[in-house]
């Protein structure tokens, strides 16, 4: 497999720490490992003082540099620029496939030629290129949802998401194509290794991680959150349980001020991710009570790392539950008041860390991921 080469189009890149940043380097990683040869692109440049901290030797990253960051006809000039470069890539490298790891940039497909796009498939990465586009009030999604729609949906070829889901989603409420025959998951990934369960606090641990900016904090469900506190606060004080909670954004210093009738309830700023591992090693209980959620890297840790959970039973959450924990509807705090209740009184709350952990290496492993990527390639070949 060494003579195949993949071109994957990262809308965000590291050195930057993220959910995403780490999804794509779990699958280029993966990639790598299998032999393939791959090249990265990336609007993100790298700022003063930093370097790549990605290296391998069938690896190539290149940062295209954006001339030009405005809104109207700039929009359409910097694809177009970031589409002729993946042309000038492609002729240099003859790609077997090209992915563009993101629905976000449907101007980028639409300036792509038919000769590109025959390899070209999109995966539809998160929330914020399927239900966004549908809820979000902001410019850039009513534009994408435009983009998507009249001009760069019947011009995919292929189409991919990280769960079944936001595939549906993705193909019926976005690009409208609903028969379209060349589609497939292929999701996130994460690393499952043997959980040491004598690590894990004594005093009933639950997690929740979050963006704290005005679209996060809603879209995370920090405000249905603090309803159920207020209904599960006496059963919290009396079993001796903590929440730990981490975020960042404009809403945080209010969430602060929320919370203070809450003493079991602890809040801290973005973590280091090996911070945020230790910390999910020693935790019992996750929540995730997002209004929409796609294949989350949290969420995926927090199954690796032996937790509990207590998830909506929306998007790629809902593949992630099966005997290991709760879902709750979206939104309905009373039953995620009713749930964090019931997580206090388990029990036998380690079978249900044990079968998360069976989940993460059985449903999200690497083989799964790369078997999904490599049918993915067959079917570019084929067409």
């Amino acid at each position: 497999m060494s003579n195949k080469r993949v071109l994957i189009y990262c809308p965000v890149f590291l050195p930057e720490t993220s959910g995403y940043t780490h999804a794509f380097k779990q699958l280029i990683t993966n990639l790598l490992q299998s032999g393939l040869m791959v090249d990265v692109l990336t609007p993100q440049l790298l700022k003063v003082n930093e370097t790549e901290t990605f290296v391998h030797q069938n690896l190539k990253v290149f940062r295209y540099k954006p001339t030009l960051k405005i809104w109207g006809l700039g929009l359409f000039y910097e694809f177009y620029k970031q589409a002729r470069f993946m042309h000038k890539l492609n002729k240099q490298h003859s790609y077997q496939l090209i992915f563009i790891e993101t629905g976000d940039v449907p101007l980028l497909a639409f300036f792509l030629s038919n000769v590109i796009l025959k390899k070209t498939a999109v995966r539809f990465h998160s929330t914020s290129d399927t239900e966004y586009l549908q809820v979000g009030n902001h410019k850039k999604y009513k534009l994408r949802r435009w983009f998507w729609r009249y001009l760069s949906g019947k011009k995919t070829k292929f189409v991919c998401a990280t769960n079944q889901y936001h595939l549906d989603y993705a193909i019926n409420k976005v690009l409208h194509q609903p028969s379209i025959k060349n589609k497939q998951v292929i999701t996130n990934t994460v690393d499952a290794k043997v959980v040491d369960f004598s690590k894990k606090h004594s005093r009933l641990t639950f997690v929740m991680l979050g963006r704290m900016d005005e679209e996060g904090y809603k879209q995370k469900g920090f405000d249905v959150l603090l309803k159920a506190l207020a209904k599960v606060k006496d059963n919290m004080v009396a079993a001796d349980a903590q929440l730990v909670i981490i975020g960042e954004g404009s809403k945080f210093s209010y969430f602060k001020s929320s919370i203070k009738p809450y003493p079991f309830v602890k809040l801290k700023p973005k973590l280091p991710h090996h911070l945020l591992l230790d910390l999910l090693q020693q935790s019992n209980v996750v929540l995730l009570p997002s209004l929409y959620e796609g294949v989350s890297m949290f969420a995926l840790e927090a199954l690796a790392n032996g937790n509990a959970v207590i998830f909506s039973k929306t998007g790629g959450l809902i593949e992630m539950v099966d005997g290991n924990g709760l879902l709750v509807e979206p939104g309905n705090a009373e039953q995620l008041a009713a749930c964090i209740q019931q997580m206090i009184t388990y029990k036998n709350i380690r079978t249900l860390q044990e079968q998360s952990v069976h989940i993460a290496q059985n449903r999200f492993s690497k083989e799964l991921q790369l078997q999904q990527f490599m049918r993915l390639m067959k079917e570019v070949d084929v067409c």
